[in-house]
């Protein structure tokens, strides 16, 4: 019985270290989303008038700056173009500050969750509620920067005399690990839902 209880105490320790880091990973990542969002805010309007942007183009040769030079294939390039259109503009700033709006809320409610399993409360509405928002803010980061950016990228091709339709769906990729992360967490939503349900119903019977 003793060694029980001692792997027992063990077990409990780790697990507070664990939601303990997570909380402190959380808050480190809310800092490194702000700034990143600032940075990137900056470099777009970097030239005074005109907007930077980094963007899928038709895949070109190029020579690349590696020694004495070296050939390759690019299909990004970052551009500074004039002449964009004021709702472009809007849409590009709102494709980074709206990313990270979502990113910083899921952080936040990663953090929160983290806080109620240290206090001892796991399976309770609140917690599949949360679950589900940070399920669903991350869905929403995965789609809301590209289709922003995409409308904001209409505009900077627009103004070059060019279409940026071809390289659309290039703009998802980096939205794949956000579906893949918001997927597992939809997962643990499953998990806490028949755990408070199963909780309710074992408290009836008490």
């Amino acid at each position: 019985m003793t060694k029980d209880m001692a792997k027992q105490a063990r077990q409990a320790k780790a697990d507070r270290n664990d939601l303990f880091t997570a909380m402190i990973v959380g808050a480190l990542a809310i800092g490194v989303l702000v700034y990143d969002a600032v940075r990137r805010l900056v470099e777009l309007f970097s030239t005074a008038g005109a907007v930077t942007v980094t963007a899928p183009v038709p895949a070109q040769t190029i020579t690349a700056a590696i020694g004495d030079g070296a050939p390759g294939t690019t299909d990004m390039a970052t551009l500074v173009v004039e002449g964009v259109n004021t709702v472009s503009v809007v849409s590009l700033v709102l494709a980074i500050a709206l990313r990270a709006v979502c990113l910083i809320a899921v952080a936040v409610l990663a953090v929160i969750v983290c806080q109620r399993l240290l206090s001892g409360v796991v399976f309770d509405q609140l917690n599949t509620r949360l679950t589900f928002a940070t399920s669903i803010g991350l869905l929403a980061a995965g789609l809301i920067g590209p289709w922003f950016e995409s409308m904001g990228l209409n505009g900077v091709f627009a103004a070059l005399g060019g279409d940026f339709g071809d390289d659309r769906w290039l703009l998802l990729r980096d939205g794949i690990p956000l579906f893949v992360a918001a997927i597992a967490v939809g997962v643990l939503v499953i998990v806490f839902r028949r755990g408070a349900r199963l909780q309710k119903e074992t408290e009836g019977l008490v």
